[in-house]
């Protein structure tokens, strides 16, 4: 049998798997997606957030492809975000797409490891017959170990956000949001009032608030780091790499093995404010638009 034979055979033998609870998700998906949790730690937080709180997330679509060899991709979705995928070989995502656009014909978008969403957004084009629109490029950076930069530190220390901060923290988070792009629907008053209230959203006070970062998606071995923002006025002076520092030193003091943020490839900002920390690129990810 040669090479064409055996992928044929393959893709003939591949299923698709929709799950009714996060848990069930989980106990199937949670393997693969562990080999390569820094790539997967969208899609695994999403999944134990919604195992966590199965009432937060309306009738979710959980899904594995899957052969006797075993599970060859997964994916959420959780309306109205974008579903996310797992890296996999061109077929299981073919058969991911197929099954997705039975289960969610109004999908928004696509997000995961890019060759993957490459495939996913092709077959998807197939079975619609509109073409998808390329949104971003990002790219994921980890640390295991804080590296101190050869620069200056500025004033100033890191502190847990309070209800006093919220207001300008909202602000800060519509900016963000603005600067960045991001097309999906968010509350930033709500955003910042969770994230205070969870113990999440920090700031970098230097006699007040000069930057903020948060931690969010905890994984089983890790968390990532988020909304990253120092207003423009203040940029230029380190607060921004201050923050990121400290509050990645604290998830590693608190036992997490890695900490993990996203750099959008596509911008013109340079990420080398992280990787003077000790962060460095693991893999890039894509989104696209499906409407």
């Amino acid at each position: 049998m040669n090479d064409i034979d055996e992928r044929v055979m393959q893709r003939h033998t591949l299923q698709v798997t929709r799950y009714e609870t996060a848990e069930a998700f989980l106990q199937v998906a949670e393997p693969l997606m562990m080999m390569a949790e820094a790539e997967n730690n969208l899609i695994l937080s999403i999944a134990q957030g919604i195992a966590r709180n199965p009432a937060a997330a309306a009738r979710p679509y959980l899904a594995t492809v899957g052969s006797r060899a075993g599970v060859h991709a997964c994916a959420v979705h959780i309306a109205p975000y974008k579903l996310v995928v797992t890296r996999a070989d061109r077929d299981p995502i073919a058969e991911l797409a197929r099954d997705a656009f039975q289960a969610v014909p109004d999908l928004e978008g696509v997000s995961g490891p890019s060759r993957s969403v490459d495939d996913f957004a092709l077959a998807w084009s197939r079975l619609s017959g509109i073409a998808p629109t390329f949104g971003k490029r990002l790219r994921i950076h980890e640390t295991r170990k804080i590296v101190e930069p050869d620069l200056p530190a500025p004033s100033g220390q890191l502190r847990q956000a309070t209800a006093d901060d919220r207001r300008r923290l909202a602000d800060w988070t519509v900016a963000f949001v603005r600067e960045t792009m991001v097309p999906d629907p968010i509350d930033a008053d709500r955003i910042v009032a969770d994230s205070i209230a969870r113990g999440r959203l920090y700031v970098w006070d230097d006699a007040g608030p000069v930057s903020m970062a948060a931690w969010a998606g905890k994984t089983p071995n890790g968390v990532r780091i988020n909304v990253v923002y120092t207003p423009r006025e203040l940029r230029g002076r380190g607060y921004g790499t201050a923050c990121v520092k400290a509050l990645t030193a604290q998830q590693l003091e608190q036992g997490n093995a890695f900490c993990w943020l996203y750099t959008d490839v596509t911008s013109a900002a340079s990420p080398s404010v992280f990787t003077r920390i000790g962060y460095w690129p693991v893999s890039d990810v894509s989104e696209y638009y499906l409407k």
